[in-house]
């Protein structure tokens, strides 16, 4: 994960960066002494709920709150520091989901009073791996709740949920981090100046995508992205789906491959058309090849295209080959029209 956290001692939420609008909601139900039963953090991963989550259960069982943050002094923060908080229940997936038999558990856990704050706190994390028996058993704990306790369910598909559940929730949401927040991370973690845009774009406004783009650069999927583009007018059906073979079962991969096609399409377009040249994030890679322009607007909108399809259950392998196929089919059909009829052609290092 991202270091999503200004430094400092224990969770605090004021510290919590990029979330603003989240961190005020939650600020505002402490100030007000009004706790919900249960809250429903949604958003994409990666983006700081998981950190909110905790610096918000730290000051719910902190026994002196002040301005909406944990003391980080008593009793109950220094166990909540140490990871031994007798009233602080966390869940996660057992494999790929969560199973009746932790929500079972955490029921046992929670039927007694509090050992040393006033609630209990429960998080509940990727809340949407529950399958249908663990749902009701969480939904029966829900409405049925013991004890002063509250649950934060975490979510990043809050329509895989049971809608029961969500109603029974408060709604609190994540929104993708801004990029002054990521490039001032990168920055900080001794990302150089002329990469820090590059890697800004790519983390997608995820912390832990930054993280990963500051520790370990770029990934091999920049140099695949701009061959493929480069080879794609001589790439037959056999050759296609090799590559679609080669890809399958390679989500993260085939995600940050195709966040590279999309932005060297991008880049090349800038190119083409002449405009706003200050914008081109990746030159190096960029002046490699020209496609005429309605080509690579229509190419990179299927790529786009693709990359959402890729956040659902469908096959990698089927996405990827007829995505590549699509794009091949459109340099084609922009090379067969030639200077004069595409927009005035240059198809240079073919």
């Amino acid at each position: 994960m991202g270091n999503n956290f200004d430094q400092g001692p224990g969770w605090c939420l004021s510290r919590v960066r990029g979330q603003d609008r989240a961190v005020r909601q939650l600020q505002k139900t402490l100030a007000n002494g009004r706790l919900a039963h249960a809250y429903l953090f949604a958003g994409p991963p990666g983006v700081g709920k998981k950190t909110t989550a905790r610096a918000f259960a730290q000051t719910v069982l902190c026994a002196g709150p002040h301005g909406g943050d944990a003391c980080q002094r008593c009793s109950s923060c220094r166990q909540f520091a140490g990871d031994n908080h007798p009233d602080f229940v966390w869940l996660a997936p057992a494999g790929t989901s969560v199973k009746i038999e932790q929500v079972r558990q955490m029921q046992k856990r929670i039927r007694f009073l509090p050992y040393v704050a006033k609630h209990q706190v429960v998080v509940l994390e990727q809340a949407e791996t529950m399958q249908a028996p663990a749902a009701n058993a969480m939904l029966k704990v829900l409405e049925e709740p013991v004890g002063p306790t509250v649950f934060i369910l975490l979510t990043s598909r809050i329509q895989s949920l049971l809608p029961t559940i969500v109603s029974r929730c408060l709604p609190v949401y994540f929104s993708p981090v801004p990029g002054e927040e990521i490039a001032r991370f990168l920055a900080g973690e001794g990302v150089t100046p002329n990469q820090v845009p590059l890697l800004t774009l790519l983390a997608r406004g995820r912390w832990d995508q930054a993280a990963q783009l500051a520790a370990n650069g770029l990934p091999p999927e920049r140099e695949q992205a701009r061959q493929l583009l480069d080879r794609l007018l001589k790439a037959g059906d056999a050759e296609i789906f090799g590559l679609g073979v080669e890809w399958d079962k390679k989500k993260a991969e085939l995600a940050s491959l195709l966040d590279y096609l999309a932005l060297l399409l991008r880049d090349r377009l800038l190119l083409a058309l002449r405009v706003a040249p200050e914008l081109v994030i990746d030159r190096e890679l960029a002046e490699s090849q020209v496609w005429p322009p309605a080509v690579l607007l229509a190419a990179l909108e299927r790529v786009m295209v693709a990359r959402r399809y890729l956040e659902t259950n469908t096959s990698e392998r089927v996405l990827l080959e007829t995505v590549l196929l699509n794009l091949r089919d459109l340099a084609l059909a922009g090379c067969e029209k030639g200077p004069g009829k595409g927009g005035g052609i240059a198809w240079s290092g073919l």
